[in-house]
């Protein structure tokens, strides 16, 4: 009989010890987990660490704030507004850890053959510079070198050179083309390869006084394949509006390559027309 009640009272030790085990495991989770929390808002409250690039720099803040702009403004740092950041300046900060890159404006002197150009701007490739500067895009073949300038002398810190590639002109073909305009067709339309559609006719007059407004001498001549006037290159003598096409300019018929030496009243009505001198009608060679 004793021992049975021995066996019971170690058996409500042993009970008593698992709950009080239990219960201390119980409150020293529930501390942990409010310990957690805490921290969790704590660290909330401390802010977000930003790092900031500039100029080769790295320089790194905590702050609470939450747009691009507004992390600038809580490290003191100035941007122009020619500078570029990334991500841009009224972004939101979404991350505890952000990075802001900053792109420096300077002043850049472009130099492309005789033309020089000034422009402030962040872009740091050659082919950005020279579209900010206005130029024409850089080829494949083009070649761009930066220098060291002188705001002094030159007004800016860097200059950027570009040599152009040397394109040699496509020599002009002087002949008609398969379409070409014709005695029996009078006027058709001609399409050049630019897209532009020019209404051409024909027109048989003496052209020794407007031979000599573009240095073309004193004559020209008959081509004796199509009855065409050209002067001394080989340009067949076109009649055109010189509002849109200059005296002298040189423009693509159907004939092969003309170069305008007058004008006429067809211009009013249609002012891509093109009239071509040609000896179709009087057969004089004049």
């Amino acid at each position: 009989m004793k021992r049975k009640n021995k066996k019971r009272r170690i058996h409500k030790k042993h009970v008593a010890f698992l709950f009080i085990t239990l219960a201390s495991l119980a409150a020293t989770s529930a501390l942990g987990w409010i310990l957690y929390v805490v921290s969790s808002n704590q660290a909330n409250d401390l802010g977000r660490l930003v790092t900031f690039y500039d100029r080769g720099q790295e320089r790194v803040i905590l702050t609470h704030a939450d747009t691009v702009k507004n992390a600038l403004e809580d490290a003191s740092i100035p941007v122009d507004s020619h500078d570029v950041v990334e991500p841009s300046i009224n972004s939101k900060l979404l991350s505890s850890d952000s990075a802001i890159i900053i792109y420096r404006s300077r002043p850049i002197l472009v130099i492309d053959g005789a033309a020089r150009q000034k422009v402030i701007t962040a872009a740091a490739a050659p082919r950005e510079i020279v579209k900010v500067a206005g130029f024409a895009s850089l080829g494949n073949k083009d070649k761009a070198t930066f220098n060291t300038g002188s705001l002094v002398t030159d007004g800016a810190s860097k200059i950027l050179t570009i040599k152009r590639a040397v394109v040699k002109p496509k020599k002009p073909v002087f002949q008609p083309k398969p379409n070409a305009l014709t005695r029996s067709k009078g006027a058709h339309i001609y399409t050049d390869s630019d897209g532009v559609a020019h209404r051409e006719t024909y027109y048989d007059l003496p052209m020794n006084i407007v031979i000599n407004h573009c240095g073309g001498g004193n004559s020209y001549s008959i081509r004796a394949a199509d009855g065409a006037k050209i002067d001394k290159d080989g340009y067949v003598l076109v009649a055109a509006n010189y509002g849109i096409y200059p005296r002298c300019s040189i423009v693509e018929t159907s004939m092969g390559p003309g170069k305008v030496y007058d004008t006429g009243g067809f211009a009013l009505r249609y002012p891509h027309g093109f009239d071509l001198a040609t000896d179709w009608t009087n057969y004089d060679g004049r």
